[in-house]
């Protein structure tokens, strides 16, 4: 049977306020959970829960058997990626989790604010500092890949070995080329988001009546209006109510569904060191996904009726996330 990729967990969910894990005896008992599924590595950033997620993580009991990563907070405050602030902001990132270092340490998105040379001399420093093993990119377009790749060379600084990016059954821009670019350089994958957001956990009718969703769907909060600026397209909603006749007809719940798909049948490669990026609002559902992946491949007609949804989304489908939020 193919291999499961390395499964890291995501925690945006990992925070303060609202957040499905809110408390050091939640995330404690987070961290037992993901530890006996064997998730070994966690995954957060400067911006989930403005801070507070890298401060609970800290509270957790056994984070030192774990592998840390976290973000620069980057294009998401614009101006934000100085030299001198990108290191400040990652010391910060490195007392509120209570380590020394962590194991990657990523810019989450493009800072059109600062020039690029200035914003990897930071980089550069913190890595000369000691402060991360790994340098990654996430929400960076292909031809922003390159420049990176270039001025890092150019100045001889540190590299980036990790890229994470949006990836799931509609949303797989990525295949262009961010994944040859990627390939082409040495750079390992992270696919984040692979129920994209939970829209593929939805129906339609949960999305466009009533309060047309809660939590992270509700379209009065930021992050609710940022996900339906995604994906609240008619092409969308179409490819989501054929998702859901799949799921039906082929008797396997939603999210495992959309996790095998990428796991198995996607570009996604574990033999090259692809790590699949999983979130979870429960303890259940942390041990739910687990089970789902070691079910393996879906059956070939499954596979292939998923694959099809991505013709009907193609052509309103962004590459990353932060597209919604870069300057027109």
């Amino acid at each position: 049977m193919a291999s499961i990729p390395t499964l890291v967990f995501g925690g945006a969910t990992i925070t303060a306020e609202d957040g499905s894990f809110s408390n050091a005896v939640e995330v404690s008992s987070l961290f037992e959970t993901l530890k006996a599924e064997g998730i070994t590595q966690l995954d957060t950033a400067q911006s989930y829960g403005g801070g507070t997620s890298e401060r609970l993580i800290s509270q957790g009991e056994g984070l030192s058997d774990f592998l840390v990563d976290t973000k620069h907070i980057g294009g998401f405050a614009p101006g934000s990626s100085s030299r001198k602030e990108i290191f400040e902001r990652a010391i910060a990132s490195l007392e509120r989790l209570g380590v020394e270092k962590v194991n990657n340490f990523y810019i989450h998105a493009p800072d059109p604010k600062v020039p690029l040379e200035e914003t990897l001399a930071g980089i550069n420093d913190l890595y000369e500092a000691g402060k991360f093993n790994n340098f990654g990119l996430s929400n960076f377009n292909a031809d922003e890949i390159k420049d990176v790749l270039r001025v890092a060379t150019e100045h001889n600084y540190i590299l980036p070995k990790v890229y994470q990016g949006n990836y799931s059954a509609i949303a797989r821009q990525l295949d262009n080329d961010i994944l040859p670019t990627l390939r082409d350089n040495g750079i390992g994958f992270y696919a984040y988001s692979p129920i994209a957001g939970g829209f593929l956990t939805k129906t339609t009718a949960q999305l466009t009546s009533g309060t047309k969703g809660e939590g992270r769907w509700d379209p009065t909060s930021p992050l609710g209006s940022f996900y339906h600026a995604l994906y609240g397209k008619p092409a969308f909603f179409e490819a989501l109510d054929k998702w859901n006749a799949i799921s039906e007809a082929a008797g396997i719940p939603k999210a495992a569904l959309a996790y095998r798909w990428v796991a198995f049948h996607s570009a996604l490669d574990a033999r090259l060191g692809d790590v699949l990026v999983i979130g979870a609002s429960s303890l259940n559902q942390v041990k739910q996904t687990v089970a789902a992946l070691k079910a393996g491949p879906l059956p070939n007609e499954v596979a292939a009726q998923v694959a099809s949804l991505w013709d009907i989304v193609k052509n309103d489908a962004v590459v990353n996330n932060f597209d919604v939020l870069r300057p027109t």
